[in-house]
């Protein structure tokens, strides 16, 4: 018999590898999310998974759940590694890179030049190459030229908004993969009593008159304020908020990453709108049922840009430029719009299943 062949005159299936990069802080609940979401794409896709957690605490398997065989390769020191079992890896590997911002500023060249080399010797095993929705930030050269001729050698690069897209070259836009994620029941929309306000820590505290606009909307509608900390670095921007509020915080103190998950999407169950300035708090928050707005000075595009890619537009406003009844009025009307936004996130996930299946239908066909 010849080696390779059983009993039967059949060959012995070649055994398989996909590689997922999943890393990212604990302290990062939308982190989490979108990684999680990276996994679900790459499970089952092969016989043996791969992932590069970087620095990762034993928590962030837990958080993104990991299965059970998976092959861990964690710090720095791993990246040789990670390279080699890409080199031997059997014919048609397939890899799968994280989802989420991409920093193309000065100095990403390097980073930028080995994703390259690493998507060609998966194309030259006549492998798949999937980039999961992803966004661009700071794009400068050599960076973004590299970074454009990776996405392009791939069968899957897709963008989560369209400056992105435009800048790179792209041409497939799909909703941020934490829609992936899909609708939690949540608390029916009469019964929902809260205002729900989670800011980045690193940006300057709101201005007083940003917060009587709140504290103004809040009581005309029966709202109780609280604050919640998706990001554990936002911890103390929290506790002030809720003390510039009046409302009631939410510390994140000693739980570990799991627990504060499961506590912060609770909370967004039982929300009427959450505020903020983080992206993935206003997908979590909607994904709940909550009606997502950023109202803060100077907002960036981020969030405008990847809810307009599911069709939700209006979503934020620049409260350095609105006198307080001006956000009230924002708020109000953002209020009305609980329908609208279920019907968005439900597109969004329909349009995520679509990719997914259409992946693994190219991965099968890649093998067979």
């Amino acid at each position: 018999m010849r080696s390779g062949e059983h009993g039967t005159g059949r060959r012995r299936p070649r055994p398989t590898r996909t590689f997922v990069s999943l890393t990212g802080p604990a302290g990062n609940l939308g982190d989490a999310l979108i990684r999680r979401g990276t996994l679900d794409w790459a499970r089952g896709t092969s016989d043996e998974l791969v992932a590069y957690v970087g620095g990762a605490p034993d928590v962030w398997l837990r958080q993104l759940g990991v299965p059970t065989g998976t092959r861990v390769l964690r710090s720095k020191r791993s990246v040789a590694r990670w390279l080699w079992m890409l080199a031997t890896a059997p014919g048609r590997p397939v890899l799968v890179f994280e989802a989420g911002e991409v920093p193309l500023d000065r100095g990403n060249g390097v980073r930028e030049l080995v994703f390259l080399a690493e998507t060609l010797l998966v194309r030259l095993k006549r492998g798949v190459v999937v980039r999961p929705p992803r966004a661009v930030r700071a794009p400068t050269q050599p960076s973004l030229w590299l970074h454009s001729t990776a996405a392009r050698a791939s069968q899957f690069a897709l963008w989560r908004d369209d400056t992105s897209r435009a800048t790179t070259g792209g041409s497939q836009l799909a909703p941020d993969i934490g829609f992936a994620a899909g609708q939690r029941a949540g608390l029916p929309d009469g019964e929902r009593d809260e205002l729900i306000v989670s800011l980045r820590g690193k940006r300057p505290l709101p201005a007083v008159e940003w917060a009587d606009a709140l504290t103004d909307f809040a009581a005309a509608n029966g709202l109780r304020i609280r604050t919640v900390v998706q990001v554990r670095e936002d911890e103390e921007r929290a506790r002030e908020l809720a003390q510039m509020l009046g409302g009631e915080f939410d510390p994140w103190g000693e739980r570990d990453a799991v627990a504060q998950e499961a506590l912060v999407r609770e909370r967004y169950d039982h929300a009427r709108l959450v505020i903020s300035d983080r992206l993935h708090v206003l997908i979590l928050a909607a994904l709940s049922g909550a009606v997502p707005a950023e109202v803060v000075a100077d907002p960036t595009r981020k969030i405008t840009d990847s809810f307009a890619t599911i069709g939700l537009a209006g979503v934020s406003a620049d409260a350095a430029s609105l006198s307080p009844d001006e956000i009230t009025a924002f708020l109000t009307k953002q209020l009305t719009r609980a329908d609208e936004v279920r019907a968005a996130v439900a597109t969004a996930y329909a349009r995520l299943a679509e990719t997914e299946a259409d992946i693994r239908t190219a991965i099968e066909a890649a093998r067979a």
